[in-house]
């Protein structure tokens, strides 16, 4: 028998789940400081005073989009870490990144936050807590493993911070990036990665 916690829970999860879809759709359209609190309201169709319900600020709204976007990137990730066990849980991770589209998450997050340059404090700290929301996530389901802790933090580490650098030097190539990734800035992408991959795998650069 479902009670009517349960109900009100389901319809703040629902409404907080359509705050993120409106201020994602116009943050990737006009930029983190093209829209306004009352257009977001409007689109998922709720008040202004529900906005702030769930998100106290405009760069938490915008930390929850980002968040949703490289959760979806890194689902294959996640059901890869499910698949594998003990060491080869953490050796996983890296690998499946081959598999995940990650170039277009970071390009729809470089658009939604307005295609900042390098030295945007704001915009490295929406984009860090994103990662590290992430990288939490991947840290909660590994621990279940039999992994040595000192591996497991040692590696997400390296992998993140790596993955933060490769995306730092991606965009500085192609800082105009559209959501729908080009070939040539896709196969730079991907050599990027593999020398990333190469680098945590081995140690030596490839």
């Amino acid at each position: 028998m479902t009670s009517p916690n349960d109900g009100r829970g389901a319809l703040r999860l629902q409404r907080r789940d359509a705050i993120v879809d409106a201020a994602r759709g116009l943050a990737t359209s006009h930029g983190s400081d093209g829209f306004t609190v009352d257009q977001v309201a409007q689109l998922a169709g709720v008040s202004r005073r529900t906005v702030f319900n769930h998100f106290a600020t405009v760069d938490d709204l915008l930390v929850a989009a980002c968040e949703q976007i490289l959760a979806e990137a890194t689902t294959a990730i996640l059901e890869r870490v499910d698949e594998a066990g003990g060491r080869a849980a953490l050796d996983s991770v890296g690998e499946a990144t081959r598999g995940v589209d990650l170039a277009t998450a970071i390009a729809t997050i470089h658009r939604m936050l307005g295609c900042p340059e390098p030295e945007d404090e704001r915009a490295q700290r929406i984009s860090r807590m994103a990662f590290d929301h992430v990288g939490g996530l991947l840290r909660e389901r590994l621990r279940a493993r039999d992994l040595d802790p000192i591996d497991l933090e040692l590696g997400l580490a390296l992998l993140f911070a790596g993955i933060s650098t490769i995306a730092g030097l991606w965009l500085d190539a192609h800082p105009d990036l559209p959501t729908v990734v080009p070939d040539r800035a896709r196969r730079d992408w991907d050599d990027l990665l593999d020398r990333l991959l190469l680098r945590l795998r081995t140690g030596t650069a490839g």
